[in-house]
């Protein structure tokens, strides 16, 4: 196995891999195999993400053209006289961090853009934002409405922290790093488990029965299963 584990770690190198023979104590086939573990358990993860996200933004997306009266309510939010650029949600910098993005990505649409666009083209975080304490209030403070099923109790700031773990989780994904260890470097199915469970309940609380959304999706139960058997 030593010349299948030198081909991964000339491969993927050797700092990213030696993590992974670090936490299988220097056995060379389990590194592999742990490693690809975690790249089956992303995949995954990374699908399911994807469902919430994209119910996430249109559930948004119809509450304000609802509540604002404007089908092109991001477009109208953005110009200089619109929520984005509400003086409250000015950085540190001085920058309007929400109407930069929006106004970024209609710049690149250019003459492709329509609003369906643009939803598609703003990212998991802008969408999350939405739910920050500034953000929330400058809107209305009505944004839990796109939750009709969550429990008595649950308010702005519990979404927006499942929210920013669930965008963690994806940007780790997204930028290859691992997601099957604990804090002391151990294989551990833990966090993904945690936050595959705030996926599933944010899908229900959204209206959505998340077994059926998620039913023919990769599950991650499998390898979660080859994960705990690492040692």
């Amino acid at each position: 196995m030593s010349t299948q584990y030198q081909l991964h770690e000339k491969l993927l190198s050797k700092p990213r891999l030696g993590r992974f023979l670090t936490a299988t104590q220097g056995n060379k086939s389990q590194a592999v195999r742990l490693y690809k573990y975690n790249l089956r358990l992303s995949q995954s993860l990374f699908g399911t993400i994807s469902m919430l996200e994209i119910a996430l933004r249109n559930a948004i997306d119809k509450h304000y053209q609802q509540q604002l009266n404007q089908q092109d309510w991001l477009k109208h939010s953005s110009q200089p006289s619109g929520l984005f650029n509400d003086p409250s949600l000015r950085n540190h910098a001085g920058r309007f961090e929400q109407a930069e993005k929006v106004n970024s990505t209609i710049i690149a649409l250019r003459k492709h853009y329509s609003h369906d666009k643009l939803v598609a083209g703003l990212s998991f975080g802008f969408w999350r934002f939405m739910f920050s304490g500034i953000q929330f209030k400058v809107f209305g403070n009505t944004l839990l409405q796109i939750f009709p099923n969550r429990p008595k109790g649950i308010n702005q700031k519990n979404i927006y922290q499942k929210l920013t773990y669930i965008n963690n989780l994806r940007n780790r994904i997204a930028h290859h790093e691992p997601i099957c260890f604990d804090v002391n470097n151990k294989p551990s199915i833990l966090y993904s488990q945690r936050h595959f469970q705030d996926i599933l309940e944010l899908l229900e609380w959204l209206g959505y029965p998340s077994m059926q959304i998620l039913s023919g999706l990769e599950s991650p139960k499998k390898d979660w299963e080859k994960i705990q058997k690492i040692r």
